[in-house]
């Protein structure tokens, strides 16, 4: 069996694929399918891949999405950095501030949360 079927088989059998790294200043989401509740802690979000249902708590310093078919919601610090490219994306967030906001690509929906 090849490596790309072993990669199939475990997104077929999990729902996900790819990883969830942690630093003290981000948090990388890449892959495929990620489902989770993520304290953000202060640090930069980078979610990178397809059919991502993902919510950070806690404020974040920035939001970048890139792929396609992702979900993320996000409380972000006053005039953080958010950016979106791809499609089919739907991006919800929070802020005491307006975000620097830059959004590329086609069908994709980003809306500032009231409390």
């Amino acid at each position: 069996m090849s490596p790309l079927s072993f990669v199939l088989l475990a997104m077929a059998v999990s729902g996900q694929a790819g990883s969830v790294d942690f630093s003290s200043d981000l948090i990388e989401v890449v892959g495929d399918g990620h489902h989770r509740t993520i304290p953000c802690e202060g640090r930069a979000v980078e979610v990178a891949g397809v059919n991502h249902v993902l919510t950070f708590t806690g404020e974040c310093a920035s939001l970048e999405v890139v792929g396609s078919h992702n979900q993320v919601t996000v409380q972000l610090a006053p005039g953080a950095p958010l950016s979106v490219a791809g499609t089919n994306h739907t991006v919800r967030w929070r802020s005491s501030g307006q975000p620097r906001q830059s959004i590329e690509g086609v069908n994709n929906r980003v809306e500032r949360l009231r409390d």
